[in-house]
């Protein structure tokens, strides 16, 4: 029985950090034109997207702009990319995902956010769609499957995220708050088992991400969680060091990762004041 809900644990923990670490998806061909496939099967549309460094824009049923004018009065060319005085606008993005193709938009690397000549904040990062970081977002609390959190100062969510996945970027895309909570299949089974071996089971799990720097058990308004210190990043392919906050409560695998800079928040205490 032990061994059992280990093995679980496990494979779902190596799922949760498999989609944290890229956000991934695919382009996809249609007899209207080329759509961009999210990873949680939605097709982005009514707007722009960074894809593979160029930016595309994509109408309301998903289709990607090409050789025009977009609504906003920008220009694409004949593979929808986003030019400026016949120039192809581009940045840098870390990280590949997902498969691509060669003769539309993009080539399916991750993703990274803003919507060009839309007044929102555009920088680098990895893995960030649209997202508007301002102080707009901030005391917005979102729902994550047995979870509340409260957007914290300074972070916007990634606008795609939901159910039980929400992630929180800074204003330069160089910090992120990526909130999870997993049901663990099978616990049904025996979750007083699981709670009550939840630091063995925890630690198990954290040791396929690597070797952590510290550990803490700590206590916060909304209960127990292990604090798990990384001294690189593990999550979303940013630099720097990274904390993961985890815990098993009522059957489901629950982890607050803190990744990159997080200079403009203290962990602790977005703990403290964000997660009920």
């Amino acid at each position: 029985m032990k061994r059992s809900f280990k093995t679980l644990l496990l494979a779902g923990f190596m799922a949760m950090t498999m989609s944290m670490a890229v956000w991934a998806g695919d382009w996809q061909k249609g007899p209207d034109g080329w759509r961009y496939q999210e990873d949680d099967g939605s097709f982005y549309q009514d707007g722009w997207k960074w894809v593979g460094g160029k930016c595309y824009y994509f109408n309301a049923r998903g289709i990607c702009l090409t050789n025009t004018t977009t609504p906003d009065g920008h220009q694409v060319d004949k593979d929808g990319a986003w030019v400026v005085d016949g120039v192809v606008q581009t940045r840098q993005t870390e990280g590949v995902a997902g498969s691509g193709q060669s003769q539309a938009a993009g080539s399916g690397q991750s993703q990274a956010a803003g919507t060009a000549g839309a007044g929102q904040t555009q920088a680098a990062g990895a893995g960030v769609e649209t997202l508007v970081v301002g102080t707009q977002d901030a005391g917005v609390p979102f729902a994550v499957s047995g979870l509340v959190f409260v957007t914290p100062y300074g972070f916007g969510k990634e606008a795609s995220s939901a159910g039980d996945r929400l992630c929180f970027y800074n204003a330069e895309r160089n910090g992120a708050i990526l909130v999870r909570s997993e049901a663990i299949t099978g616990a049904a089974q025996d979750p007083a088992y699981l709670e009550a071996n939840s630091e063995p089971l925890l630690d198990g799990a954290m040791s396929q991400v690597g070797t952590p720097v510290a550990k803490t058990a700590k206590q916060f308004p909304s209960g127990t969680w292990y604090c798990y210190q990384y001294d690189k990043a593990q999550q979303l392919g940013l630099s720097g060091g990274s904390y993961v906050y985890a815990r098993i409560k009522d059957a489901r695998l629950q982890m607050i990762t803190f990744s990159g800079d997080m200079s403009g928040g203290d962990p602790d205490q977005i703990m403290t004041d964000s997660v009920r």
